[in-house]
């Protein structure tokens, strides 16, 4: 899907909004929400710039919501389920924001799932954490997050630096109700928005190559310049 955006190019990320038919495109195709909207901002802008960016971004997304009422209830939405815990981790990190990891049995990810949508879906929520539900390739994922893990439950886990370990800063059991996970949630975003300052990309990727942190995804590297669904294969470097 991003490199058929991008004309085949391979990046991390895409933005285009689309209408409800998901085939009409709304806005122009970037790297970010502000170049979906033709919004200018400098490469290493600061907060104050961010802020006005961010307004402007909000206000166009507003425009093209009116539009578009919806026709369900929101509270239903579908809670995001990342493809692995290490790739939840991984963006949690890079977002700044604490991660709900649910760790249970598929007999019981339906029932939480739609107990998770009550929780994820409100609005002192919604937006402000990522969610991800265990699969079985996440069996070994307490080997990378410190403090005690029972089994099953339900964790919320702050990643560090690079989204490469995390630790665990409070634990729930599956059947929490869900006003309290939101409080649980908002006791431990507002201690972890204390001491989080916010991350300059440009050093911090600069140190994340000084120190050798490497993260791999499931999607394959390369480009599809031809749009044919494969990987074109790598030009050689010609020789001096």
């Amino acid at each position: 899907m991003v490199r058929k955006l991008m004309g085949g190019k391979f990046v991390n990320t895409a933005f285009c909004i689309f209408a409800p038919d998901g085939k009409k495109k709304l806005t122009r195709v970037g790297r970010s929400p502000a170049m979906g909207f033709g919004v200018r901002q400098s490469a290493d802008p600061d907060p104050e710039e961010v802020k006005k960016v961010n307004a402007r971004v909000i206000d166009a997304m507003y425009g093209i919501a009116k539009k578009y009422p919806p026709q369900a209830n929101l509270a239903e939405a579908v809670v995001v389920d990342f493809h692995s815990f290490e790739q939840a981790l991984n963006v949690s990190s890079g977002d700044q924001r604490l991660l709900v990891f649910a760790v249970a049995t598929e007999q019981q990810h339906a029932t939480l799932k739609r107990k998770m949508q009550k929780v994820a879906n409100h609005p002192d929520v919604i937006g402000r954490y990522h969610f991800d539900f265990s699969s079985s390739t996440d069996v070994r994922w307490s080997e990378v997050v410190d403090g005690d893990q029972a089994k099953s439950g339900i964790f919320i886990i702050q990643s560090d630096e690079f989204g490469q370990k995390g630790k665990v800063l409070a634990e729930l059991s599956l059947n929490s109700a869900a006003d309290s996970i939101r409080a649980v949630l908002a006791v431990e975003n507002k201690k972890y928005a204390a001491s989080e300052t916010r991350k300059h990309y440009g050093k911090h990727v600069a140190k994340g190559r000084r120190t050798g942190v490497k993260y791999e995804d499931a999607m394959p590297w390369g480009e599809d310049r031809d749009g044919d669904g494969k990987i074109d294969p790598r030009r050689q470097r010609r020789r001096r």
